[in-house]
């Protein structure tokens, strides 16, 4: 056992390294591009792509999205090439982007950190892992923008530096997910009285957290959470409002396995109005595959490159799925190369199509490393990818 534990720890860090390597690559040749937030955009008739004319951003950057209701403004939140968390935003008349941690005061985020945020009406959280590895929010009341240090104000473990998740449950409560420098997966909440947290790998007796990406939502108040371990499987961590659970929904569907750290693209979405969970990897096949549940109970997985025949991924890229209302239609978005691609189920399901979006669109080529982000309004899509 002891030699296995070493094995592992040390294929770990090899993979870091050779991780870390790629970065500072990639980070030597950003004087050569000019990388910034790019919008596919689908308004029920046909696809359009458009640089959001953002500050420059780096490649690894995270890319989180989403719409405040009831006015339906779009959102989308990046890194800079500072460590600046910035905000473009769209309320009806054109993009506009905002420094926000000029505007705070805050702390700029980690180089490798991914950004997450979501809307609770029109107030606004967000949530990054800072240059000093402690969890922040930046949170928007309807009228300005403020920043905390969930770590030092609540005494909190800090991350290790990229894999960070949050969503809101029906009870208006707060959850961000992250993984602490032991590869542990870390719940912080706030349920009204200020955040507290719970080691959710020591609870579960799970295994360790070695992506990029760890990824969640809920069900009313059951909370569902996907990361990637050392060996490439997917994990699920379920709150059943009682107690959590680890399960390797991989395993359990007997699919390929990602190529685990540093290249794990992981999207997780739920069909709306049913229980119906869907997850998307990219697999150590180049494959786009996807793990699917009804009420959490058997997983069965589908390959769906195969299944359509498409091109081979990108997996160092990120993923984004997510479905249509009320025609409960599935999309997922990937890269290959660096053009963007759409996998796309209609209702009633027939068969999977597959659509190269920047070919369609004559769009910006999508860069090596980047997260993506998205969402739909009604049938009208949208997708936020970081373009050169």
């Amino acid at each position: 056992m002891i030699r296995q534990t070493t094995f592992k720890e040390t294929l770990h860090n090899l993979r870091r390294a050779v991780w870390a390597f790629g970065l500072l690559i990639s980070l030597a040749a950003l004087p050569a591009f000019g990388q910034q937030v790019n919008q596919l955009f689908y308004n029920n008739s046909g696809w359009a792509d458009a640089n959001l004319n953002g500050s420059l951003t780096t490649s690894p950057t995270g890319v989180a999205a989403f719409t405040t209701t009831p006015n339906n403004s779009q959102h989308v939140f990046y890194i800079s090439n500072t460590g600046d968390i910035h905000q473009l935003y769209n309320v009806g008349g054109g993009w506009t982007d905002q420094d926000l941690t000029a505007q705070t005061g805050g702390v700029p985020a980690n180089s490798n950190s991914n950004v997450v945020g979501f809307s609770n009406q029109n107030f606004q959280y967000v949530f990054y892992i800072g240059a000093d590895f402690n969890i922040y929010e930046l949170f928007y009341d309807n009228s300005n923008w403020s920043y905390t240090n969930l770590c030092t104000a609540y005494g909190i473990p800090i991350g290790e530096g990229h894999q960070i998740t949050a969503f809101a449950t029906s009870d208006n409560s707060l959850h961000v997910y992250y993984v602490d420098p032991d590869a542990h997966v870390i719940q912080t909440y706030n349920v009204g009285n200020g955040w507290e947290f719970q080691d959710l790998t020591a609870q579960t007796g799970g295994q360790q957290a070695q992506g990029r990406y760890i990824t969640g939502l809920s069900i009313g108040n059951l909370q569902y959470v996907y990361y990637v371990d050392a060996e490439g499987d997917v994990h699920e961590l379920y709150y059943n409002n009682v107690n959590w659970a680890d399960e390797d929904i991989t395993a359990l569907a007997k699919a390929v396995p990602s190529f685990g750290y540093p290249n794990s693209a992981l999207s997780a979405t739920l069909i709306p109005g049913t229980q119906k969970l869907r997850v998307y990897y990219i697999g150590n096949n180049d494959h786009v595959i996807q793990l699917a549940s009804t009420k959490n109970k058997k997983w069965t997985a589908a390959d769906l490159t195969k299944k359509t025949k498409g091109p081979q991924a990108n997996s160092a890229n990120g993923v984004v799925a997510f479905a249509t209302t009320p025609n409960n239609q599935m999309h997922v978005f990937y890269v290959v190369g660096d053009h963007v691609y759409q996998l796309f189920l209609p209702t009633p399901a027939t068969k999977w199509s597959n659509t190269d979006l920047t070919a369609l669109t004559h769009g910006g080529l999508a860069d090596f490393d980047a997260g993506m982000g998205g969402f739909s309004v009604a049938n009208e899509q949208y997708v936020y990818y970081v373009a050169h």
